[in-house]
């Protein structure tokens, strides 16, 4: 069937040029619409639930939300880690599904199983809240919004009624967070001192307030004809309108809001600040939805802010501080850089073993054409464009050139023989030959890429999410290159090669790569033992290296945009951590390694991340000149944070810190976890912990979840004393909740923008104990009565937050690795902990981060490349019906072990999952080399062709395609290998092993198999036996 598709192919050749330039132009209509991002969707689906419980403690969030929640949500089919945070006022519970379960039927789910907790929480606790779809690495932009003149109100007031909701009409943008800035707020301050003066309780302002702000329906009223709305206004307009409202009478006189309190607009109370190189700044955070083009996205937000300015104050400036599409664009730029490098590399090698330009033509036009027609297939298959599509068509220039080779070459050797053959025949008939010769062994090729590939799927996991695309654009380029060769090669050839020159010699390239592979030929066959031996040692030598070498999960990310960690000891208020930020920014503005430092102290409304104020983020923009040497970047950035006096700190890259995120569940390479029941047991474990890994070189930015006691006002309710006065529980704790936390009791509408109306005790009021103690509250007999009568008011100790996962409470302890491979550095720790820590019954330890994943996908792939290296085998065996032919096959992968090893000790001595794709890779390519040489040896024996004569001739004609392959597949990737940058940080240890692999592969498959066949000819070929003595004989004798 396929001899006839390829003589049609030949016949219609002209046809088959014009769809394939179809074909071509309609790729490259494509391309720019593919979605372009550094690396595929590594997070699985999760679905976050924010509760404001406000003015509840953490003990009590855990209690009274978060439990009932977790209850609520365990049990969810696919879900696969359930993680929350129970914090003062707030509840944040995450959960995490299985990879490939749709993120909408997540959300549903979610929802299904809320609807059932929502009965269980207490009166008070608002409806628990979905956050807005998006991913780990979500946050896109972030801009900070600066100002000379204009207040920060003001500045906050344009950013959120102007910016956020201009921002959110983007498509594909899911949310967005502000922090910094003043929040507008129209308060009613009351002093207590007045209230006692006027007879007046809090209770009694609060309801003034609330009736002070509303309109009332008056239905319609109804003519003969017409009919008109009937509308009673009594919203307030001004904050005249507020001060003069009336609270009560006495002896006729009114008593007014501003006769008990100062009636002013002012800034709510603040949970999260920002500032940028020094300087207070509203930060805007913007976050796409997961199946959103980056770019795409990013480019939109850009162009609905320069719309935007145009309404800003003069003095308001707006700086980007961070745009995740720049690292995309230069990752992505620098791998298709070293694609087009490659392919340039690949056309000259080419052009000189060739020297003829109709067969360079063929090969370019096979490879050029796999390429794009990869691309296309991708596309529909629905792979983007991204660091490792890319790095997967890299890594397959080898193949693709191979297979373009192999025809080409043997198509012009045939007709360049046949024009000086005595009885030339048909050129078209020698294509359709030629493409039969090489069919079997394309089919085969393809086959052992399908199968050297196969491990790279069977990843799971983040590693799994990176890798299989990579694997996918590999095995697409492998079966594409495969049918490219079969199908259009023919027409290439029928309309190129048979007109033209032919020289009957060989060029001028490959004839001297024959004369100098000859001589070292014949003295591997001659000292075949010495070369055997030789080619042992350098396998002992691998073997010895392998153990000695490090192991990390991913090389280190060159991102531009670091995001550090700030915390300061629980309890350390807003405006401390802010200092902290501050001192930081004013050391490092001056330094031009430095673009922007930005910092995000406490939390925004609606940001998952449930800090409280005494934690902080710090964005740190690098410049140009920062990225050339990175590391002196981050060692000076880490100088700076050690000299904040009791400030722990985390440094790590945006990506890499979302990474590890994904991994753990913590922002840090390494995650300590310890589960159990006692917050102060799990404190102590955590600190022994600590101390073991603070003795390990090489542990940086170590840190102990700050789960500390922290000091708390706490008033004590006396029941029988409020029962006394005919008060419940209940009134006293909405009091207190006005007079200390401020009730929001109504909203004020300004020109379409509404701001809270709020009601609480002046500040000094709430800071002073016996000002709270004096507070009047109305008894049932319309008694005031003071609060210290009814309660008492102590101080106390309580958890500042608590963190759960899985139904059980738990602490980390987090550190990051430099100037150390990780797996070393784990085993040390696991080592210590292990014989110095001694953990009680009921409580466990967990190690998590990057080096579990790193064990995990080191099992993977030794595990299935074992199984692929049987299913290769019996491939190589019904291919070549021999098992002393498969055995000499197969010899080629511990020859391309040798390689790989030691390029890999010559360039830091650590193997990550990038280096064993790498192997996976080259095993791949070493394999489809022996299958060249040892099909030739057979196809010569069965001919007859005496042994010396054999080995000579077979190792010769192969000579230049096994170079040709090599050193395109091996030089291809030189780009990848010689300059590092981002969006390399994967490929190039996947090609540096590559490289080295297939020098020493290339090189030792050519002697070894030589020699083999030399040394053990009785052994491999089974008949002819008496031809085969006597050619022995032969070879032993010269």
């Amino acid at each position: 069937m396929l001899g006839n598709i390829v003589r049609s192919v030949i016949a219609r050749r002209w046809i088959v040029l014009l769809i394939a330039l179809i074909t071509t132009f309609w790729t490259i209509k494509i391309i720019p619409q593919m979605p372009l991002d550094v690396f595929p969707s590594f997070a699985p689906p999760q679905v976050e639930i924010e509760t404001e419980s406000t003015g509840l403690a953490p003990e009590e969030v855990e209690s009274l939300v978060t439990l009932p929640i977790e209850s609520a949500i365990n049990g969810t089919p696919g879900v696969t880690d359930v993680r929350s945070t129970s914090a003062p006022g707030i509840s944040v519970v995450r959960v995490i599904f299985q990879w490939g379960t749709d993120v909408y039927q997540a959300r549903q789910l979610v929802t299904e199983r809320l609807q059932q907790a929502q009965s269980k929480l207490p009166e008070g606790v608002e409806i628990p809240r979905i956050s807005p779809i998006s991913s780990p690495i979500g946050t896109i932009l972030k801009f900070a919004f600066t100002a000379d003149t204009t207040s920060m109100m003001e500045l906050r007031r344009l950013v959120d009624w102007q910016v956020t909701n201009r921002l959110l009409a983007v498509p594909g943008v899911s949310q967005v967070s502000v922090y910094g800035g003043d929040v507008r707020q129209y308060q009613v301050l009351v002093d207590p001192a007045k209230l006692k003066a006027f007879n007046v309780s809090l209770e009694q302002v609060t309801e003034a307030v609330r009736n002070a702000n509303v309109n009332a329906p008056g239905g319609y009223l109804i003519g003969a004809d017409r009919e008109r709305l009937i509308r009673g206004i009594g919203r307030i307009e001004s904050i005249e309108d507020l001060k003069q409202s009336v609270i009560d009478s006495r002896n006729g006189t009114p008593v007014r809001l501003i006769d008990v309190a100062d009636v002013q607009v002012g800034a709510a109370l603040k949970r999260g600040d920002g500032s940028v190189n020094g300087k207070p700044a509203a930060i805007v955070m913007v976050n796409k939805q997961p199946q959103a083009d980056t770019p795409t996205v990013t480019n939109a937000v850009v162009a609905a802010l320069d719309e935007i300015k145009a309404g800003l104050p003069k003095d308001v400036k707006v700086d980007v501080t961070f745009r995740q599409a720049d690292y995309i664009e230069a990752s992505v730029e620098n791998v298709r850089s070293a694609l087009i490098e490659g392919s340039l590399i690949v056309a000259a090698i080419l052009i000189p073993f060739l020297m003829n330009w109709r067969t360079l033509t063929v090969c370019l036009l096979d490879f050029f054409l796999t390429l794009l027609f990869a691309l296309l297939v991708s596309h529909y298959l629905g792979l983007g464009l991204n660091t490792m599509t890319l790095g997967g068509l890299a890594v397959a220039i080898g193949t693709a050139v191979d297979d373009a080779i192999v025809y080409g070459e043997n198509t012009y050797r045939a007709l360049r023989e046949n024009r000086f053959s005595p009885e030339p025949r048909s050129a078209l008939e020698i294509i359709f030959e030629g493409s039969q010769e090489v069919r079997e062994s394309l089919i085969g090729a393809t086959l052992i890429g399908i199968v050297v590939f196969s491990p790279i799927f069977t990843l799971s996991g983040v590693e799994g999410r990176i890798f299989t695309p990579m694997g996918i654009a590999y095995l697409v380029v492998v079966v594409v290159s495969s049918l490219e060769s079969l199908l259009v090669s023919p027409a290439l050839c029928a309309i190129l090669l048979p007109h033209g020159r032919m020289s009957e010699q060989e060029p001028v390239v490959a004839r001297f790569f024959k004369r100098l592979y000859s001589p070292i030929l014949n003295l591997a066959m001659r000292r075949s033992l010495l070369v055997l031996s030789g080619a042992a040692a350098l396998m002992i030598v691998a073997l010895t290296l392998l153990p000695s070498l490090g192991r990390e999960f991913l090389p280190e990310f060159q991102e531009q945009m670091l995001v550090n960690t700030l915390t300061l000891y629980p309890g350390t208020s807003l405006e401390a951590t802010n200092r902290a930020g501050f001192a930081l920014e004013d050391a490092l503005k001056e330094d031009d390694r430095f673009k922007f430092i930005q910092t995000r102290a406490g939390r925004a409304p609606g940001d998952g991340d449930a800090g409280g104020v005494n934690f902080a983020h710090l964005d740190v923009d690098l410049s140009e000149k920062g990225l050339e040497d990175r590391e002196a970047s981050l060692k000076r950035l880490r100088e700076e944070m050690s000299k904040l006096p009791g400030v722990a700190t985390g440094i790590g890259g945006f990506i890499s810190h979302r990474m590890d995120e994904v991994l753990s569940g913590v922002r840090s390479q390494i995650a300590v976890k310890i589960f159990g029941a006692d917050l102060g047991e799990l404190r102590s474990l955590g600190e022994q912990v600590e101390a073991q890994m603070k003795t390990v070189s090489g542990v940086v930015d170590l840190q102990l979840e700050p789960q500390v006691p922290i000091d708390q006002v706490q008033i004590a309710f006396n029941r029988q004393a409020a029962a006394r006065y005919g008060l419940s529980v209940g009134q006293l704790a909405e009091v207190i909740e006005t007079a200390l936390n401020g009730r929001t009791v109504s909203q004020v509408l300004e020109q379409q923008q509404t701001f809270d109306l709020m009601v609480w005790l002046k500040p000094e009021a709430r800071t002073d104990l016996n000002a709270i103690e004096n507070l009047l509250i109305d008894a049932a007999n319309g008694q005031k009565i003071p609060l210290a009568q009814v309660a008492t008011i102590r101080n106390g100790q309580g958890p500042n937050t608590i963190n759960r996962e899985n139904v059980s409470r738990r602490i980390v302890v987090s550190a990051n690795v430099s100037g150390r491979d990780l797996r070393s550095v784990m085993t040390e720790i696991q080592s210590k902990v292990k014989q110095a820590v001694q953990v009680p019954a009921g409580y466990f330890i967990q190690y998590g981060g990057q080096f579990e994943a790193e064990e995990r996908a080191s099992q993977n792939i030794l595990i299935y490349s074992l199984i692929a290296f049987v299913v290769i085998s019996v491939l190589m065996y019904l291919t070549v019906k021999s098992i002393p032919s498969t055995a000499m096959i197969m010899i080629n992968l511990p020859i391309g072990l040798v390689g790989g090893v030691i390029a890999v000790a010559l360039t830091g001595g650590v193997i990550s999952v990038a280096s064993l794709v790498g192997f996976v890779t080259l095993f791949g390519v070493a394999t489809r080399n022996g299958l060249l040489l040892v099909d030739n040896y057979n196809a010569k024996f069965a001919e007859g062709m005496p042994i010396k004569e054999l080995l000579v001739k077979g190792s010769m004609e192969r000579l230049n395609a096994i170079l040709m392959t090599a050193l395109t597949s091996a030089l291809g990737l030189a780009p990848l290998v010689v300059a590092g940058g981002p969006g390399k940080e994967i490929l190039q240890p996947l090609s540096i092993v590559v490289l080295g692999g297939l020098f020493t592969s290339t090189a030792l498959t050519l002697l070894i198999i030589p020699a083999l066949y030399s040394r053990f000819a009785h052994l491999l070929f089974s008949k002819k036996k008496t031809a085969l003595d006597s050619s022995m004989k032969l070879v032993q004798s010269r």
